[in-house]
């Protein structure tokens, strides 16, 4: 989490779990990691909460992925950004090939330099082996001396919206580190300013990006792993047959409207979108072969809590004295 602090310190500054979301640190480590080599110095909130800068947080980001390379952390511990990123750049140009596959068949990973907290995050919770996050910034506006000294393959930015200065900003910053793709997320901005960014050679996608498209826009190709057996579904019971459809749903909510509880309808709502997912689980495991097992798990999962609510609808109906209108699906 980002937390703004009073007049007297104006740089924003991330409590420790947003950093490990972040940098991809669990929390336990950091702390260990500080305590043991000093990686950084976090100030405190009146609270005793730790804090840290935007430079903080790209710093462990980038020792992060040196370990993840090989590097022990107490031969890296100790230098500063410049050496960290130097081999950093030189540990990504020689990106070892992995065991048991076969050289043909391996691609270095995309080097990408991320600016925008928010998409920061979503990154972090999906494994794309594709992309290697060489640097980040939190926002455009500290982009620029935060990824100094970087280079990278592609720059992935979000932005709420485009302004008026936002092209030459994301040229300065794309020639300081050499990409040769730039993807931005946006909110809002005028045609105008969207039509000078692709001219630029900016990918345009509107908030919220999908990760799989991330990796195609940054020149890199999205895999769907196998379902394995160490991976295999936990087994789940047979699945009930629909007990009402979204018109009778539809009109136990209008009905509950007039009662002093409001349950039947909050259920009703829930059944509606219990169902509708149940049938796109269904559609999803026709459509996509590579992950039928996934989607058809996904399918009996929503038809057995569909039909736990679907008990509770007809009890809480029964206690409130709601009569329920006839129609299954």
């Amino acid at each position: 989490m980002q937390i703004n602090q009073g007049p007297a310190d104006l740089q924003p500054a991330y409590r420790s779990g947003a950093v490990a979301r972040l940098t991809g640190i669990p929390v336990e480590t950091l702390r260990v990691w500080e305590r043991r080599y000093k990686l950084v110095g976090p100030r405190q909130s009146a609270s005793g909460q730790r804090l840290y800068t935007p430079d903080e947080v790209a710093r462990l980001a980038v020792i992060k992925q040196l370990v993840d390379c090989g590097h022990a952390i107490g031969s890296i511990a100790a230098l500063d950004s410049a050496q960290l990123t130097a081999m950093l750049d030189k540990a990504s140009r020689t990106t070892p090939r992995p065991t048991g596959i076969p050289a043909e068949n391996f691609v270095s990973p995309i080097r990408v330099a991320l600016v925008g907290s928010s998409l920061g995050l979503r990154l972090g919770r999906r494994a794309l082996p594709a992309l290697q996050i060489v640097a980040t910034s939190p926002n455009v506006a500290s982009a620029i001396e935060t990824l100094h000294g970087t280079t990278a393959d592609a720059l992935l930015i979000e932005l709420p919206t485009l302004q008026r200065e936002t092209p030459q900003v994301i040229r300065t910053l794309a020639q300081q580190l050499g990409a040769r793709r730039i993807v931005v997320e946006y909110g809002f901005g005028s045609t105008r300013i969207e039509h000078e960014l692709r001219a630029a050679g900016c990918r345009l996608v509107r908030a919220p990006i999908d990760m799989d498209q991330v990796l195609s826009l940054c020149g890199a190709s999205a895999t769907t792993p196998q379902m394995s057996a160490r991976t295999s579904l936990p087994p789940i019971d047979p699945v009930a047959p629909r007990r009402f459809d979204n018109k009778t749903l539809a009109e136990i909510a209008m009905a509950s409207v007039v009662l002093n509880c409001e349950c039947p309808h909050h259920i009703a709502g829930l059944l509606v979108q219990l169902g509708n997912f149940e049938i796109y689980s269904a559609e999803c495991k026709s459509r996509s072969p590579a992950d039928a097992a996934l989607h058809q798990y996904l399918e009996q999962v929503a038809g057995n809590a569909r039909a736990l609510l679907e008990a509770a609808l007809i009890r809480v109906a029964e206690a409130e004295g709601l009569s329920l209108p006839d129609g299954t699906a």
